[in-house]
């Protein structure tokens, strides 16, 4: 079940019906990125595969709503500039531009 405790949601993966989770591939800036199916407990984050590879990353609750999906208009480019290796291991080709 997922409950709030401190601003954290807290799931164990025997305790929650992975059911409500998102767990199709979501596209990020055209990168495929799918949620991983694990417990949680009360992490901060959740775990997402790249590129249908085991190359990971990790992407803050405050990005996704409760089910794991990716808010819209969401700026996450700093999740993937602080895993750019990740992203490069998987064959993300990365080109970060300054404005």
């Amino acid at each position: 079940m997922e409950k709030y405790r401190n601003g954290h949601i807290s799931d164990k993966k025997d305790e929650y019906n992975s059911t409500n989770r998102n767990f199709k591939i979501q596209y990020y800036k055209d990168i495929p990125l799918e949620q991983i199916d694990r417990g949680y407990g009360i992490s901060k984050a959740r775990r997402f595969m790249i590129n249908n590879t085991n190359q990971n990353c990790w992407i803050p609750l405050k990005h996704l709503e409760l089910d794991g999906t990716i808010k819209p208009d969401e700026d996450i480019d700093y999740v993937i500039f602080r895993s750019k290796r990740q992203f490069e291991l998987a064959g993300v080709t990365i080109k970060f531009e300054v404005e």
